[in-house]
């Protein structure tokens, strides 16, 4: 989530970092709501310390015979107010909260402006492409060659581009993740971790899942979520 006081302080950069992801100018909106929420914790906490400095002026004019009459009605008045200031701020503090959580990531100084791949600008390049003595082919067509990757059979069960992969390929790719957990956990000092599948509303939160990803989630009916990746409960 983006910090409110960054976008405060940076309004028209927050709002052409948006420009640049193609979503309207939102900083006058957000700022407003804080305002409102900022304003409704200076006023609680002014009543709360006036209803205490009131409730210490009752008990000292009880303690001296005095009338407290009108400091109880102060009182009375400023629970009520109080009242009103902490839904007030709640209410305002929620919607605040959930147009953050709604904003993508802001891109980094220096990333180019584009509407699509055909604008990407190529920074570098990592060593030289392989040269073949014969026609490279690629994994699909291998695959299919050796019988053991059926395209047919992945539409079937779940629609275009998935695949089954079955004999020899399924106990490659089986054995692949073995290697790769086996060498990260015994060269590079990773620890193997087996988490719940299923985790709670925060944990998709707190890692940029929830909300903009709700409609493409798998939701129980306990309210618990089928986790995308591994990253979630880690």
């Amino acid at each position: 989530m983006l910090d409110i006081r960054w976008i405060r302080e940076n309004p028209e950069e927050f709002d052409a970092a948006l420009k640049m992801r193609g979503m309207a100018a939102m900083a006058a909106g957000l700022v407003d709501l804080d305002a409102r929420r900022r304003a409704a914790q200076t006023e609680l906490q002014e009543a709360q310390t006036r209803r205490n400095d009131a409730s210490k002026q009752i008990g000292a004019a009880k303690a001296s015979g005095g009338d407290a009459d009108a400091l109880i009605a102060e009182v009375a008045s400023l629970k009520e107010r109080m009242q009103t200031l902490e839904e007030d701020e709640g209410r305002v503090s929620a919607e605040l909260d959930e147009s953050l959580a709604a904003i993508p990531n802001i891109p980094a100084a220096g990333v180019p402006a584009g509407e699509s791949e055909d604008d990407n600008v190529e920074v570098r390049t990592v060593g030289e492409p392989p040269g073949f003595d014969f026609e490279a082919q690629d994994h699909v067509a291998i695959g299919e060659k050796l019988g053991g990757m059926s395209f047919e059979d992945g539409a079937k069960l779940a629609g275009a581009r998935f695949v089954v992969l079955s004999g020899p390929l399924a106990r490659l790719d089986r054995a692949i993740s073995a290697f790769m957990l086996d060498m990260h956990t015994r060269e590079f000092g990773y620890t193997e971790v087996s988490p719940p599948v299923l985790v709670k509303d925060e944990a998709l939160f707190g890692t940029g899942q929830l909300p903009k990803f709700a409609e493409d989630l798998y939701r129980t009916e306990d309210d618990f979520w089928l986790i995308p990746t591994a990253e979630v409960p880690l």
